[in-house]
């Protein structure tokens, strides 16, 4: 190649690599800029700086490194930094000369640490988004510069250790995917934290601490936790009361572990929870009463545990008056349970009778081969019942009777061969499914005469508009 054909090369290697890196305002009132293949925030030239609200960089192929000691970065109003780069180097300096700094954004930028000397002394960071990254351990020091933090997101890490100190403004904290095998707080150092997620971790168990000092009413220990995930983690067995000082939590998930056993102790003091998420734990096995502290509760699920018999005096709450006489109740807010993928081969009578405003009822999945009578007639709210994949052989005229107000009824996948006369039953009734099952041919035509007449809709097991 001739030296004139190297140098065209070469002018339009220049121009090519000149265009990618560049700066443009995206928003004037705040003053906000994006940047694309930068390699260092000294690299901002374009424009002014000095009174630089926010900046995004978007970078494909560069390296970005922030944080040289001999920096002569001039960023003194920056206060939202979002970084998407296929590579953060912090150097010692790190976010130390970015004194107003609220928001930053470094999820999925391959960081391996944050150290204390990468923030300003007085730290005024707010939210910090963290998430996939390579992240093994956050400090107790490193925690201690976000005196003001409110959200922090730090999932998809590889954190095996995290101390949280006193963080007076922390409300959000996403601990999620990451190694953790075990977590104590202290709800004293986090007075305002109501979302707390430790999914898709290692923990064997969850540990709560009240404060060193004494609390002079029960009152005060109640904290202020709203969300609490520990699902798809290795906790093999709950301790009584630890949940006790959770007063205001309104969604529990435990779902994905390794519980053997429940009883009420273990949910005494939640007296706020309405969502119970316990699936896929493995054989799960139930006390009497198990449930009867969660007064409030909307929505319990219990899928794929393994259950083979329900004690008919699993649902309903207690009550004490102040004469010290025990009362045992229905559950008034009880909408939605999920009883999929269990082992039931039966159920009592008496089963659903403390849940008189259920809604929805998930039986699929199960091993059921028939329906006592009087089994629903307590949820006369009932609108979606799902009885797909069982055993049933016949559904009696009273059972059919007592399900006036469904509008859902799937039967999918079990041993019918008839239903008996349906005139008089099912008035609300919009959605069915029915495939599957062996039905005498004479007893579906009448069967299908009805529906068509009703104008109801067939819906197929694999049906995405499946109502659930």
């Amino acid at each position: 190649m001739s030296f004139l054909n190297w140098s065209i090369l070469w002018l339009i290697c220049c121009v090519v690599t000149a265009a990618a890196q560049f700066c443009e305002i995206v928003d004037s009132g705040i003053y906000s800029i994006k940047c694309h293949e930068l390699s260092s925030l000294e690299e901002i030239n374009d424009v002014p700086t000095t009174n630089l609200r926010g900046l995004e960089i978007r970078n494909t192929q560069t390296k970005l490194t922030i944080g040289a000691a001999n920096s002569s970065l001039n960023l003194p109003q920056l206060s939202f930094l979002d970084l998407h780069v296929p590579r953060l180097e912090l150097l010692s300096e790190g976010f130390s000369n970015l004194p107003h700094l609220w928001h930053l954004n470094i999820s999925g930028c391959g960081v391996e640490q944050l150290l204390v000397s990468h923030f300003p002394t007085d730290c005024l960071l707010g939210q910090i988004y963290a998430s996939d990254n390579k992240l093994s351990v956050l400090t107790k020091d490193l925690l201690s510069k976000f005196p003001n933090l409110i959200f922090g997101f730090f999932e998809n890490n590889s954190l095996s250790h995290v101390e949280l100190p006193y963080m007076g403004s922390l409300n959000i904290l996403d601990l999620s995917h990451n190694d953790l095998t075990t977590f104590n707080i202290t709800f004293g150092n986090c007075p305002y934290l109501k979302k707390l997620y430790l999914n898709n971790n290692k923990l064997t168990q969850f540990q709560i601490t009240l404060p060193e000092e004494d609390v002079a009413s029960s009152a005060e220990k109640v904290l202020g936790l709203e969300i609490l995930d520990l699902s798809n983690n290795s906790i093999s067995e709950l301790l009584e009361n630890q949940f006790e000082s959770l007063g205001e939590l309104v969604w529990l998930e435990l779902s994905g572990n390794k519980i053997a056993v429940l009883k009420s102790a273990h949910f005494a003091g939640l007296t706020s929870l309405r969502f119970l998420h316990l699936q896929s734990n493995g054989k799960l096995e139930l006390s009497e009463h198990a449930f009867e502290e969660l007064k409030q509760l909307e929505t319990l699920d219990l899928s794929y545990n393994g259950l083979e018999i329900l004690s008919p005096h699993l649902f309903g709450y207690n009550e004490v008056d102040k004469q010290g006489l025990y009362d045992y109740l229905p559950m008034p807010y009880m909408r939605k349970l999920n009883l999929n993928g269990n082992k039931l081969q039966q159920l009592d009578p008496r089963t659903f009778e403390k849940l008189p405003s259920l809604d929805t009822l998930l039986l699929a999945n199960n091993e059921l081969r028939v329906l006592p009578e009087g089994l629903f007639v307590p949820i006369q709210n009932l609108r979606v019942l799902d009885m797909r994949h069982n055993q049933l052989t016949e559904i009696s005229s009273d059972i059919l009777k007592s399900l006036n107000n469904v509008k859902d009824l799937l039967i999918n996948y079990n041993q019918l061969t008839f239903l008996p006369d349906l005139n008089g039953t099912l008035s609300h009734l919009q959605h069915i499914g029915i495939d599957g099952n062996p039905w005498q041919r004479d007893s579906f035509a009448q069967f299908e005469q009805w529906l068509i007449a009703r104008k109801i809709q067939y819906l197929k097991d694999d049906d995405e508009k499946l109502p659930l």
